[in-house]
């Protein structure tokens, strides 16, 4: 066509099978919270990052990126700045973002006490380590305080599904977990995407514009009342070390 030896191109005539996209799964309300409340009894490692992932979907890499310099516990917000991707036999911790974008989100109840339990908790395992600990200020680390490889969580992630009897679903899907149950609480579609920033931060600053901060801190509350009974007992209630 392009040389004008052909008037047509007779492939455009040809219909073509639509490529069926797979089913993602995600877990109702009941699944969810029987998932917390087994890593909770069980005073799982990783319960905290289990909390922010359903509470406020947090990618794998955005979690396990965390520092602490990114977490406000007195004012209960979160910054998502960073994220830890293995690539190619390496592990980096990039930035998620420009200084021109700069967003936190609001944290629930159930997210700032699991925070809080996390920190006494390496605080603790300062102290076992001695020495042996390494610097830095990773919110989720090893018992020596190196970061969490995104694999291995994986793995800890799946045990914990086969330990709490709850369909096993990935961790991408437990992320869609979070606006599943947003969508039915009948948050605004508007608020979802500024709570799971689905695109790219300079890409939707005009849909942050429009979802208040008032409207996020609700349905985040709304979502954390529904996974977190009120006669819940977090791991270790009582121990001391607030940051």
């Amino acid at each position: 066509m392009r040389e004008e030896l052909l008037s047509r191109n007779v492939a455009m005539s040809v219909t073509v099978p639509t490529r069926r996209k797979r089913k993602r799964s995600s877990w109702t309300s009941d699944e969810a919270r029987t998932f917390l409340e087994s890593a909770r009894s069980a005073q799982d490692p990783m319960y905290a990052v289990y909390v922010l992932i359903l509470t406020i979907g947090l990618r794998k890499g955005e979690v396990l990126g965390l520092l602490w310099n990114d977490v406000d516990l007195s004012g209960e917000t979160l910054a998502v700045n960073h994220q830890l991707q293995r690539v190619h036999g390496k592990l980096y911790h990039r930035a998620t973002k420009t200084e021109e974008s700069e967003d936190s989100l609001p944290l629930v109840s159930l997210g700032t006490a699991a925070l809080r339990w996390q920190y006494a908790a390496q605080e603790r395992a300062k102290r076992a380590a001695g020495e042996a600990w390494q610097p830095g200020s990773w919110v989720f680390t090893t018992r020596y305080g190196t970061p969490i490889e995104p694999r291995n969580f994986s793995r800890y992630f799946e045990a914990r599904c086969e330990a709490a009897g709850v369909p096993r679903i990935t961790v991408h899907d437990a992320r869609r977990t979070c606006a599943t149950l947003l969508v039915d609480l009948d948050v605004h579609p508007r608020v979802i995407m500024r709570i799971l920033r689905h695109t790219q931060i300079s890409m939707t600053m005009d849909i942050y514009a429009q979802a208040s901060s008032k409207a996020t801190r609700e349905a985040l509350r709304q979502l954390g009342n529904e996974l977190d009974p009120p006669e819940a007992q977090l791991p270790g209630d009582g121990l001391e070390g607030h940051h």
